[in-house]
């Protein structure tokens, strides 16, 4: 995802705290997940303003990226103010605006997704879920870390509550929630997160699945940190062998 290359920006002064979330803040953006479409047979233009969209940034092309999402939201808005494909579009612009640290400028983008899937799915959707999660990384970003664990933490409890404890996103979530606790200096808390979500992994996905590799080498990043470097190592091997055999590329 293209989340990875990311890096927090560092204009304000750095605390201890403030330096470590810039080591960690490329595998916490890493969680940030599109919100599913709904998708149907009259919105021909919309999904192809939100793959070109999807498309240019990926190749970096922020500015096109950012024009095709509004377009793709002005599509979307045609279907009504309370449509999940708004949420949809809301959230995607939101996520190039973060990828760019345009924090402050991703973040109303953030709230009107999740008012909207709120409206039109019910609060009980796990594509709330993911606009919760979504924003609880922007709070993370923002260093309003209480706020983060309040949404993180609904977010993980909707995810369970809805798909169940043992799917791929409730790992992912568990994943970012990892990251969450590592950026603040609780490594024990960030390894049981992570060991738990590389467990959810291994089980729904399979052990050679590329997301069981994400999680190996977000836990050897933890290990590492803690200085338990032959144990990180052995991670990464692991990790570089499921990539090597799926034909994966991880950017760092």
């Amino acid at each position: 995802m293209q989340q990875d290359n990311l890096r927090y920006s560092t204009r304000v002064r750095r605390s201890s705290v403030a330096r470590r979330v810039v080591g960690w803040w490329g595998p916490l953006l890493s969680g940030v997940l599109l919100v599913p479409a709904q998708v149907g047979g009259q919105e021909a233009l919309w999904q192809t303003y939100k793959a070109a969209g999807n498309a240019a940034a990926e190749q970096g092309r922020y500015g096109e990226a950012e024009t095709l999402f509004r377009s793709a939201i002005e599509q979307a808005e045609g279907f009504g103010s309370l449509d999940p494909r708004l949420a949809d579009s809301l959230n995607e612009l939101a996520i190039l605006y973060a990828m760019q640290q345009k924090l402050s400028q991703a973040e109303p983008l953030f709230q009107r997704s999740l008012g909207v899937s709120v409206a039109a799915l019910g609060p009980d959707h796990p594509d709330v879920a993911i606009v919760l999660r979504n924003m609880g990384i922007l709070k993370a970003a923002q260093q309003k870390y209480a706020e983060a664990d309040v949404l993180l933490g609904r977010s993980l409890s909707l995810s369970n509550r809805v798909l169940g404890q043992e799917h791929p996103i409730v790992a992912v979530t568990m994943r970012t929630i990892a990251v969450f606790q590592a950026v603040q200096g609780r490594y024990l808390e960030a390894e049981r997160f992570i060991r738990r979500s590389l467990e959810i992994s291994e089980k729904t996905l399979g052990s050679e699945h590329p997301e069981v590799a994400t999680s190996l080498e977000l836990f050897a990043q933890v290990l590492h940190t803690v200085h338990r470097d032959n144990e990180a190592s052995q991670l990464e091997a692991r990790a570089q062998e499921i990539r090597a055999r799926s034909g994966g590329v991880h950017r760092e």
